[in-house]
């Protein structure tokens, strides 16, 4: 388990970031998920369930940020399977709860994504329609993609960005 401090705006919470153990953990996230109309966590659930996908190939990961006993996000990175490019990874299924929003719960999940793809991916991509997803995106350094139907964002990971995102010192964050 990754335990890493986030500030709020009014305070300090503590925020736990620890791997997926059992697709359950998410039913009341994915009930949240649903209520706005985003089926990911469901197709998230179904996939673990099945087999089809449990991010437990070389690479993979998939965390949940815990608040207080609560499950209020999750994202996870796969090996990119619409990329014939092995090195390319997906960020995949970020979602986060309306009222733990713009309080670093996404940045904190994305960051650590990115600090677990070195040594096994060279770019990470993802595809989202959101403006809001794209500011978001862009912040944490990934560029806009034109022309490719699987991906919108493209971020590329080098020997010399192998480190840990910074910005904040500390915890090496930036708070949203």
């Amino acid at each position: 388990m990754i335990s890493l401090l986030v500030l709020i705006r009014n305070g300090v919470t503590l925020i736990l970031l620890q791997e997926l153990i059992d697709p359950s953990q998410l039913d009341a996230l994915t009930l949240d998920a649903r209520k706005e109309g985003f089926l990911m966590l469901d197709r998230l659930q179904q996939e673990w369930r099945d087999d089809q996908n449990r991010f437990n190939q070389a690479g993979e990961r998939l965390f949940v940020a815990v608040e207080k006993d609560r499950v209020v996000g999750v994202c996870g990175l796969n090996r990119d399977p619409y990329s014939d490019d092995d090195r390319a990874g997906r960020v995949r299924r970020l979602y986060v709860l309306p009222e733990c929003r713009r309080r670093g719960v996404g940045r904190l999940l994305v960051t650590e994504i990115i600090n677990n793809s070195s040594g096994y991916f060279d770019q990470l991509r993802l595809r989202t329609d959101s403006p809001e997803a794209d500011a978001f995106y862009c912040s944490l350094g990934f560029h806009r993609v034109a022309g490719d139907p699987e991906c919108t964002h493209l971020r590329v990971i080098s020997p010399r960005s192998f480190g840990k995102v910074t910005g904040h010192p500390g915890n090496d964050l930036n708070a949203d």
